[in-house]
């Protein structure tokens, strides 16, 4: 997407690096070319420990408008890894 011309758009990784570090015009694209549907569904199946609490907040409440809770220590980079 933004930062490579070969990423798969459709790749869970090139997601949430867009999620987390794209502009709000580059996930308005996103969102249009993937659906909000398939957003939500990589989203929620394939976290990534990328987010700040501040920018998973974001993402969650007001750009992808999950109203459900979710196991922040998956989505977090301050939370130790989960081994197991």
């Amino acid at each position: 997407m933004w930062y490579s011309t070969t990423a798969d758009i459709r790749s869970p990784d090139t997601v949430h690096q867009v999620l987390m570090y794209g502009t709000l015009q580059e996930i308005r694209s996103l969102k249009k070319t993937l659906g909000e549907k398939w957003l939500k569904e990589l989203f929620l199946h394939y976290p990534k420990k990328i987010y700040t609490k501040p920018a998973l907040n974001f993402i969650k409440n007001f750009v992808l408008d999950i109203n459900s809770s979710i196991d922040e220590q998956k989505y977090l980079k301050t939370t130790p890894r989960y081994i197991r």
